[in-house]
C-alpha cells in the first residue's frame, strides 16, 4: 500500500509539470495589458474633415481630447479590442494648432498629437512697411515691434501716439483710441491689413490704426538707443527710431529755460560740434516739464521726429538728457537784454504811480551777478521827470525782468527818451514814450473786452463819445473764413491761433475832424501769447490801405499780460479812413522757436488817441 501512494504522488507531480511547461489552455494563463497606436502624429488639412488611426489592443482603452479643443472630435471614445479611430476636426482660420489626445488602458496611456494645418501669416519689417509710402494696405500682412515710447516719461502730444520698433527701423502709430498703458519693451503684433500709411506734418505714420488689431505677443524685447551723429541724424533716415546723438548742447540762448516754457508744448534748440541744429521738443504734459534745460554737451537720447521741415529729438524720460553734463563747446552765452516798456500811462501834470514802470527784459545772466545800469531821460517831456539815474541790483535768475520806477509829475507834454547803459549793455538801451496832455487828447476808439465779443468786426467800446466815426477791430492777411475768436473772462483778453508773419490785429476809423500834421498818434494796448506764439510784432498807420507808416519800435511780447505804449509824430494830415495794424513781423516764437498754428495771441484794453 506504502509503494502504491507514492507511484500515484509521482504521477500527479509529473502531469502538474508538464502541464506548466507547455500551456494547459488560454484561459488558465495570466494575460498582459497591450495598446499599440497606430502612429504618434496625425497630421490634418486646415479646412477640416476626418483622419483615422488604428488601435491594436488586447484590453479596455478610452480616448480623452482635452475640454479646450473644443475643435477636434473622436469616435469611438472607447473599446476593448482593435479598432479605427475617425477625428472629426472643424475648419481652422488661425494659425496651426495642436491636440494632445490621450489613449489611457488600465493604469497606463499612450499619446497621439492631432496638428492641424492653418494660415501662415507673412510679417514685414518696419523698413519693408515703411517703404510701401503713403498708401493703404489690402493684404494680410503683419508686423511684430516693440515699444520704444516711454507712456510713464509721457512726453508725448497724444495718448493716442505710440512709436515702435524693431532695432533697425521705427515707426509711429495713431490710434483711434488711447493706447493701453504698456512697458517700454513690449513686442506687439499688428495685424496690417486695412491699414492706412499716412503723413502728418512730414512724419509717417500708421494713421487712425484701429485699437484692436494691435495685441501683446507676451514677448519683450528693449530696444536700445542707436548712437548717431547729429548729421546723420538730419538725414531723416532714422526718423521714429530711438537714437542717441552725441558732442550736442543746448544753445546759450535757451540755457535759461525749462523743458516746457509755460502751459505750451516747447521746442528747445540744440547744437552740435559739427554745427548742426535740431530741437529737442517737450510736451506740456511731460513728467519732466518743469526741469531746467541740461547746461552741458554730452548724450542726449530721444526718438527722431520732424514737423514739417524741422528735425525734432523728442526725450522719453528725464534720463534721455541725464548725460548732458559735459564742458560746453563754443562762446559761452552772453548776457542779453530785450526792448524794454513803458508801463502806466504818462500824464502831464498827473504823478506817476506803482504803475508806471519801465520794464527791461534780460536773458543768459548768472544768478547773482551784480548789475548797475544808469538811465538818462531827455525829450519835450522830461520836465518833472526825477527818475534815479542809476539803478541797482543782482540777478535773480538767468531770465528775467529788471523794473525801473518812474518817478516825479511830468510837467509838460511831448515825447520822452530813455537812455539806459551800464552793466552788460554795449549799445545803449533806448526806449521812447510820450507824455500826454489829457486836456487836449483826443480818443479816437477803444476796445475793451468786459464780455466775449460775438465776432469780427468788434465796434468801439465807447462810439457815442469817440472823435472819430467806424471804429472797428478786425483782421488782416487771415484767409477767409477767420479764425475763431476765442475769449478769456479772467483777463478780458481775446485770442485766436493760426498766426504767422504778416498777420495782424485791424483797428479802422475815421476822424470827426481832420488830424493835422504835427500831432501825435497813440495806441496803447495790452497783450501777451503763448509760447508758440508770435514774439515779434510791428505797429503801422495807413490812410490808404497801402503805404505803412511805422508807429515807433518793434514789440516784443512775452508769456504775460503786458502794457503796450506806440506813437508817431505825424508828418501829414490824415482825414478819411485811417487804420492802424498789429503786425507779426517775424516767424520766431516767444519761447525763440518756430510759431505754430496752435500758439495764441491775446489783445486786451486798446486806446487810439491823438494829442
Amino acid at each position: 500500500m506504502k509503494t502504491s501512494n507514492f507511484n500515484l504522488f509521482g504521477l500527479l507531480l509529473l502531469l502538474s509539470l508538464t502541464c506548466m511547461s507547455i500551456g494547459c489552455s488560454k484561459e488558465e494563463t495570466l494575460k498582459t495589458p497591450s495598446v499599440v497606436l497606430g502612429a504618434e502624429i496625425l497630421p490634418a488639412p486646415k479646412e477640416g474633415g476626418n483622419v483615422s488611426m488604428t488601435i491594436t489592443a488586447n484590453t479596455d482603452w478610452t480616448i480623452e481630447i482635452p475640454a479646450t479643443e473644443s475643435w477636434l472630435a473622436a469616435a469611438p471614445l472607447k473599446g476593448s479590442a482593435d479598432a479605427n479611430v475617425t477625428f472629426t476636426l472643424l475648419p481652422n482660420t488661425g494659425l496651426p494648432r495642436e491636440a494632445n489626445v490621450t489613449v489611457k488602458y488600465g493604469s497606463s496611456f499612450k499619446n497621439v498629437k492631432v496638428q492641424q494645418a492653418g494660415v501662415v501669416k507673412t510679417y514685414l519689417t518696419v523698413a519693408e512697411l515703411r517703404a510701401k509710402g503713403e498708401t493703404t494696405i489690402t493684404q494680410d500682412l503683419y508686423l511684430k515691434a516693440s515699444l520704444i515710447s516711454d507712456q510713464v516719461g509721457g512726453n508725448s502730444t497724444s495718448l493716442k501716439n505710440i512709436y515702435l520698433s524693431d532695432g533697425n527701423a521705427g515707426i509711429c502709430i495713431r490710434l483711434v483710441a488711447d493706447a493701453a498703458t504698456m512697458a517700454v519693451g513690449t513686442e506687439l503684433e499688428l495685424k496690417l491689413n486695412g491699414a492706412q500709411l499716412a503723413k502728418y506734418n512730414g512724419l509717417l505714420q500708421l494713421n487712425n490704426f484701429t485699437n484692436a488689431n494691435m495685441t501683446p505677443t507676451g514677448k519683450t524685447t528693449v530696444i536700445p538707443a542707436k548712437s548717431i551723429t547729429a548729421a546723420q541724424f538730419k538725414t531723416g533716415s532714422y526718423e521714429s527710431m530711438y537714437v542717441a546723438i552725441a558732442n550736442v548742447q543746448v544753445i546759450n540762448a535757451d540755457l535759461s529755460k525749462t523743458m516746457v516754457v509755460g502751459t505750451s508744448h516747447t521746442s528747445i534748440r540744440m547744437e552740435s560740434t559739427t554745427g548742426e541744429t535740431f530741437d529737442m521738443f517737450s510736451a506740456s504734459y511731460s513728467a519732466f516739464k518743469a526741469a531746467a534745460v541740461p547746461q552741458g554737451s554730452g548724450i542726449l537720447k530721444g526718438i527722431a521726429n520732424i514737423n514739417l521741415t524741422t528735425y525734432q529729438l523728442i526725450p522719453q524720460n528725464s534720463g534721455d538728457f541725464a548725460g548732458l553734463t559735459g564742458t560746453r563747446f563754443g562762446a559761452g552765452p552772453v548776457l542779453t537784454f530785450g526792448t524794454p516798456v513803458v508801463g502806466g500811462a504818462m500824464k502831464k501834470g498827473v504823478a506817476f504811480t506803482t504803475d508806471n514802470l519801465v520794464t527791461l527784459p534780460y536773458t543768459l545772466a548768472t544768478a547773482g551777478q551784480a548789475y548797475s545800469l544808469s538811465v538818462a531821460v531827455t525829450g519835450a517831456g522830461a520836465a518833472g521827470i526825477t527818475t534815479p539815474a542809476v539803478v541797482s541790483g543782482s540777478f535773480a535768475t538767468a531770465a528775467g525782468n529788471i523794473a525801473i520806477p518812474l518817478v516825479g509829475t511830468p510837467t509838460a507834454s511831448g515825447s520822452v527818451t530813455f537812455t539806459i547803459t551800464g552793466t552788460g549793455i554795449t549799445t545803449p538801451v533806448v526806449l521812447t514814450g510820450v507824455v500826454v496832455d489829457a486836456a487836449s487828447a483826443k480818443t479816437m476808439a477803444t476796445w475793451t473786452f468786459d464780455t466775449a465779443p460775438a465776432g469780427f468786426p468788434i465796434v468801439s467800446s465807447t462810439s457815442s463819445s469817440d472823435e472819430s466815426t467806424g471804429g472797428s477791430l478786425t483782421l488782416s492777411g487771415f484767409s477767409t473764413p477767420l479764425p475763431t475768436l476765442n475769449y478769456t473772462a479772467s483777463s478780458k483778453t481775446i485770442y485766436l491761433g493760426s498766426w504767422d508773419q504778416g498777420k495782424a490785429w485791424l483797428f479802422s476809423f475815421t476822424p470827426k475832424q481832420a488830424i493835422a500834421s504835427g500831432k501825435t498818434l497813440s495806441l496803447v494796448f495790452k497783450g501777451y501769447g503763448s509760447s508758440t506764439s508770435p514774439k515779434d510784432f510791428v505797429a503801422e498807420y495807413s490812410k490808404d490801405g497801402t503805404t505803412w507808416v511805422p508807429m515807433g519800435a518793434a514789440v516784443e511780447y512775452t508769456l504775460t499780460l503786458a502794457p503796450y505804449t506806440r506813437t508817431v509824430v505825424l508828418n501829414e494830415t490824415l482825414s478819411g479812413q485811417v487804420q492802424i495794424r498789429l503786425k507779426v513781423n517775424s516767424g520766431v516764437s516767444i519761447n525763440l522757436g518756430a510759431t505754430a498754428a496752435t500758439g495764441n495771441s491775446r489783445l486786451a484794453d486798446v486806446v487810439v488817441a491823438v494829442f
